[in-house]
């Protein structure tokens, strides 16, 4: 706004303006950049947490809410004649077995409304389902590796103890599971499911969906499930853990905490870069300024076109990063697709960008508007106590010299080292963070005394097992010992198979055992209530929202029931012992029972182990290995859980987030290499002079060469020590909270040497690229016309 007394000048600072953006392009180009990738990792952190939240919106969507167990088909049928249910799928789970071909083959029956409320899990793409007892569902992947050539209506062999027939192919399914597994999905008919040998009238599940259910509260959808199954006689049912922590929890703000997290480390990193290029213009441009103000340009005028340039660079740079930031999660999760989610990102980011620019501009400004006529002619960098330090003899080199520079203006080169740190600080809690979460560290925790557990693996009962003969004895646990490389053999669960009845709710789990070895763990782990304080009281998971400390219950173990009492509650999050097995760790403890209530329950057994860790010694996997399988293919009863499929699994699960981390990691890096690269450049091309009189005065190219590139060294070096003094604490501290939270217990904590030996080795190779270049920039100008602009 200009006051009727005040000339407008708008016209000449905004030639003024673009004047100096055509003048300093190097500059433009590196604020551009920086803030392209700040605006790049805001809008890429936001879109990809709404696309990830929007595709698990559109899994549970018009699925199902609760699933019942142990029912018939007159149950499934009672319950879609109710008026609030929408649909009721119908599901059989047979089993694996085993093929003579090399496979293993899940075999199940389901309906046409479970296929469609199993979608995200296994689609028909093609064909119908079987109704004939010779008619099959074949998944896409076997089909592809097994019979390539065959077709809807060709008939294929199974080759399975059940399945043994030729069988028709009525469809073709897509399983989401079915890569990089010898585990093939099929679907049998309802003719073929009543004529299987071990078929129970009872055998049913039901996947339930509610009309209303968006209408609903968890509450309320609990509370409808929980009066159908009391007025039918069904069995309490299972939730549906996704849907219902999505409809309990506010991913809104769980979403805006996230992305807030993620602009206040950004900006931490942003903010200093941008700040540093501004001041290193507006100091080589000192006396440009100086010039302009004896012209009669006032402070408010120098202000607004130092202004004006940020403002036009910055939004240039927010434009291209927020962009690119939406369209990479787009590809990346593509059935999460939100437009309204994704513009709401893009706003939020050119705002917090904007601030970020304006933030970091203002003491750039400031040092601009404040120069006077006077000082921009007689600047120079500040040197306190030249004088003195002059009269020091000194052994003049080039590697003294470029130490010299390097501390002739320790302002300066403590901001650049500052500058420079923060980046690697940011790198340094990012990928310990990445590490934390890394698959190797999340399948360490199931395997904390070494790389395989043998764990009983049987169809048939745990306490009939227990009683007929438990496959974990003695003879066996020599038999382990024996093989070349393992060291020991340690019990990890001593269980049962328990179920429990208190009032109408109903359930079951492993139960384990207590022990000395397992007890500090069970207790850190709990969240309600006390240790049991007799052999009549037990603790149960959390999960269980039925349950609560001294809730009073009938406990079934072995055909045997006693009344015992939840003492306490724990948190499956926080316990480190009772892990289950295999890739979704189904059997883990959900119960943990006195040992006097196992012998109470369970009194004609005397051996109630149920796993064993293996401890071996690294350098004889190989041989362990072969052993171990050899064991676990020769008993029955048993099998072998590994280290390496528990991380395979891990990575092909959460692959897509682990990489993301890993690219957010390097990004992060890139603030430090472009303040780097920056700060060199600038520092040299302001001390073309300075270089010329060294040339004049005899300094050949060579020595040129280790003057700048030991001040450069000498700048990165500080940085790194910096970043590891100031970053190591910083980093331990977030790992052990977040490891914390997410097991429970801090894990051990790991530096990340890779990705700081790369950003560490990234910035010496740019320093020594730039000293480089710099000569070769000098050998194009002649020192004699350089020393003729010197004033």
């Amino acid at each position: 706004m200009n006051w009727p007394f005040e000339n407008n000048t708008a016209s000449i600072v905004r030639k003024l303006t673009k004047r100096s953006l055509q003048s300093e392009k190097r500059r433009n180009r590196m604020v551009i950049t920086a803030v392209a990738l700040a605006a790049f990792l805001i809008s890429f952190g936001g879109g990809l947490m709404v696309s990830l939240l929007q595709m698990q919106n559109n899994q549970v969507a018009d699925t199902y809410e609760a699933v019942f167990n142990h029912i018939t088909e007159q149950d499934i049928e009672t319950m879609k004649e109710q008026p609030g249910i929408a649909r009721a799928g119908e599901y059989y789970l047979i089993g694996e077995e085993l093929s003579a071909r090399g496979f293993k083959g899940t075999f199940l029956y389901a309906d046409d409304a479970m296929l469609y409320t199993g979608r995200h899990q296994m689609s028909l793409t093609d064909g119908k389902l079987p109704e004939r007892a010779n008619e099959i569902i074949v998944s896409k992947s076997w089909l592809k590796k097994f019979e390539p050539d065959a077709i809807i209506g060709d008939s294929v062999s199974l080759e399975t103890d059940s399945f043994r027939d030729e069988y028709r192919i009525t469809g073709i399914m897509d399983s989401a599971a079915a890569e990089g597994t010898d585990t093939y999905s099929f679907i049998i008919s309802k003719e073929q499911l009543v004529q299987y040998a071990d078929y129970s009238s009872q055998g049913y599940r039901a996947y339930v969906h509610l009309k209303n259910d968006t209408a609903m509260s968890v509450d309320e959808i609990k509370d409808y499930f929980e009066q159908l199954a009391v007025k039918h006689g069904l069995p309490s049912p299972v939730y549906h853990s996704q849907y219902l922590s999505l409809a309990a929890s506010n991913p809104g703000l769980s979403m805006v905490t996230s992305i807030g997290l993620i602009a206040v480390v950004v900006l931490a990193g942003g903010c200093v870069v941008i700040q540093s290029i501004f001041r290193i213009s507006i100091i080589d441009k000192i006396q440009s300024f100086g010039q302009l103000r004896t012209l009669g340009a006032t402070k408010k005028q120098i202000s607004r076109m130092v202004r004006k340039e940020g403002r036009q660079l910055g939004w240039f740079g927010i434009l291209l990063g927020t962009i690119l930031g939406i369209i990479v999660p787009a590809f990346l999760v593509p059935d999460g697709l939100n437009l309204s989610g994704n513009l709401a990102v893009m706003f939020g980011t050119a705002f917090i960008c904007r601030g970020m620019v304006g933030i970091s501009i203002r003491k750039p400004v400031k040092m601009a508007a404040n120069v006077s006529p006077i000082e921009a002619v007689r600047f120079v960098s500040e040197q306190k106590n030249l004088a003195q330090r002059g009269r020091i003899r000194r052994n003049l080199n080039p590697f003294t010299l470029g130490k010299m520079n390097f501390n002739r203006d320790r302002k300066k080169s403590a901001s650049i080292i500052v500058s420079l740190s923060i980046g690697g600080v940011l790198l340094l809690c990012a990928s310990t963070l990445l590490l934390t979460y890394s698959p190797d560290t999340i399948s360490r925790r199931y395997f904390p005394n070494g790389d395989y557990k043998i764990y009983i693996d049987s169809d048939q009962d745990l306490s009939e097992l227990f009683y007929s003969g438990n496959p974990l004895t003695e003879e066996l646990r020599q038999q382990v010992l024996d093989i070349d490389g393992v060291e020991a053999v340690i019990t990890a669960r001593q269980s049962a198979g328990a179920d429990f009845q208190a009032g109408s709710y109903s359930g079951g789990g492993m139960g384990d055992m207590i022990t000395p070895e397992n007890y500090p763990a069970i207790e850190n782990a709990l969240t309600e209530g006390s240790m049991p304080p007799d052999s009549h009281s037990i603790l149960a998971a959390k999960a269980y929202k039925e349950l609560k400390a001294g809730t009073t219950l009938q406990l079934t173990l072995g055909g045997k029931t006693a009344a015992v009492t939840v003492s306490g509650l724990f948190d499956l999050s926080k316990l480190t012992v009772g892990y289950g097995h295999g890739d979704l760790q189904l059997d883990g403890a959900m119960l943990f029972l006195p040992k006097e209530l196992f012998e109470e329950l369970l009194p004609e057994a005397d051996n109630y182990q149920y796993a064993w860790d293996i401890v071996s010694d690294p350098s004889k996997d190989a041989a362990v290995r072969m052993g171990l399988l050899e064991i676990a293919d020769t008993h029955t009863g048993i099998a072998l859980d590994t280290f390496s499929d528990q991380v395979a699994y891990h990575q092909s699960s959460y692959s897509v987030p682990f990489h993301i981390m890993q690219g957010i990691s390097l990004f992060i890096s890139l603030f430090g290499v472009i303040n780097l690269i920056n700060t060199t450049l600038s520092n040299q091309m302001a001390r073309k002079q300075e270089v010329s009189i060294l040339r004049s005065i005899g300094m050949t190219k060579k020595q040129l060469y280790q003057m700048i590139t030991v001040e450069g060294i000498v700048c990165v070096m500080s940085s790194i020590f910096l970043t590891i003094l100031a970053g190591f604490p910083i980093a331990y501290t977030l790992h052990r909270q977040f490891s914390k939270t997410a097991y429970g217990t801090p894990t051990p904590f790991q530096f990340p040497f890779l990705f700081m030996a790369l950003y560490f080795l990234l910035l010496v190779t740019v320093e020594f690229i730039l000293s480089t270049w710099t000569i070769r920039n000098q050998e194009k100008h002649s020192f004699i016309e350089q020393l003729r602009a010197i004033d």
